[in-house]
């Protein structure tokens, strides 16, 4: 009888195992029509909150603002004089507390040759001694603006404010540039077709342009010309990242580098809410946290739907899954099974993978590591 309960003890230590083993946890992409959106704002430093809970707030509300600790420069003036540190007194031209321009000169010995001493900075004159000039620059004020409109539910004393709002989110793979906000402007009417600059006209100024597959540098220059707001697009060639990077307004690609075709269900998305007021972040933060650009489009909405799956949650039949390397690069389809042993592939390597439907005919396997599930 012992022996029995072993028996069964090992086997379920087994299955357990195996269940263990056989669990594949995905990366997530966000490409949601509506859910609760939920960002913290957040000064560099403490400093001074503007809004209080329950406040209705705009994209480019300023919410909260700091004086941020200002830079300084020690001038070695003795040395630069020739003289004496001991009488630098009679060289200087300037008093403890005293507000200096850059370029003022600060301290002068004539003769022969004159030698004078300039402040390399805005500022004031804080400290003295040693033969040397402390110059403090003057402190820079940031402010915090909302990023998205929504109401304000939580404030956190003198750090920033937690802002909310019902909208859809979509996430992108690859981004450069900071934040913005504009109306989204779909220039093409297929997820394989280019941003072409024939089509980016006076209209586009102050909008988000919503790309296809791909851009060039002249559609990207006359973006530039119109003054946009950003461009969302599928694919970025690999020439262009260096000049996108350089921008002065948000870019956010949805599939990878290269020409690729925009994903159908987040062209959809997109196209969906044509014309409507979205808020883009081209910001991208591997570690400490895992920031990704994104497109924020707030929506009236009485109720949320809830979410089907948590962030998190290992790979099921039935996830909407999207793939990230080709020859699938870009389709997105539906998980009918996840086999249990490995499979060989075209390159002779044995690896697991889930058969997914692509919405073509029969399922095909495609490696786990080449799939990331899309919410």
């Amino acid at each position: 009888m012992q022996a029995l309960v072993v028996g069964h003890s090992s086997l379920a230590i087994q299955f357990i195992v195996q269940s263990v083993v056989h669990m594949y946890y995905p990366f997530e992409t966000q490409a949601t029509p509506l859910t609760n959106v939920r960002r913290e704002r957040m000064l560099p430093a403490p400093g001074e909150v503007l809004v209080c809970v329950g406040e209705q707030v705009e994209p480019t509300q300023v919410v909260a603002r700091v004086n941020q600790p200002s830079d300084f420069r020690i001038l070695p003036v003795a040395r630069l004089l020739g003289v004496p540190a001991s009488r630098i007194r009679r060289y200087k031209r300037i008093n403890l507390g005293d507000e200096v321009r850059r370029g003022q000169v600060i301290a002068v010995r004539r003769g022969l040759i004159t030698h004078s001493v300039k402040s390399p900075i805005d500022g004031v004159m804080t400290a003295s001694g040693g033969g040397r000039i402390l110059i403090e620059a003057r402190p820079t004020l940031f402010e915090l603006r909302a990023y998205i409109s929504g109401t304000v539910s939580n404030v956190l004393e003198n750090h920033g404010v937690v802002i909310e709002t019902a909208g859809a989110v979509i996430q992108g793979v690859w981004g450069a540039g900071g934040e913005s906000f504009g109306v989204l402007k779909c220039m093409v009417n297929s997820p394989d077709k280019p941003l072409r600059a024939k089509a980016v006209d006076p209209s586009c100024h102050g909008t988000i342009l919503v790309g296809g597959a791909s851009l060039n540098e002249t559609a990207l220059r006359r973006a530039q010309e119109l003054q946009v707001r950003g461009i969302v697009i599928g694919g970025l060639p690999s020439e262009l990242v260096s000049q996108v990077e350089r921008l002065p307004f948000p870019v956010i690609v949805t599939e990878g580098i290269g020409t690729v075709p925009m994903s159908m269900p987040v062209f959809r998305l997109l196209a969906t809410n044509d014309g409507r007021e979205a808020s883009i972040s081209g910001r991208v933060q591997p570690r400490w946290g895992v920031v990704r650009p994104e497109i924020v489009i707030p929506l009236p909405a009485e109720t949320i739907p809830p979410t089907q799956t948590q962030p998190g949650t290992p790979l099921t039949v039935g996830a909407r899954v999207r793939g990230v390397r080709l020859p699938c690069m870009g389709a997105v389809g539906t998980v009918r099974a996840l086999p249990v042993h490995a499979r060989r592939i075209e390159t002779g390597a044995m690896v697991r993978g889930a058969e997914v439907d692509l919405g073509q005919g029969a399922p095909i396997f495609i490696p786990l590591a080449n799939l990331e599930v899309l919410r």
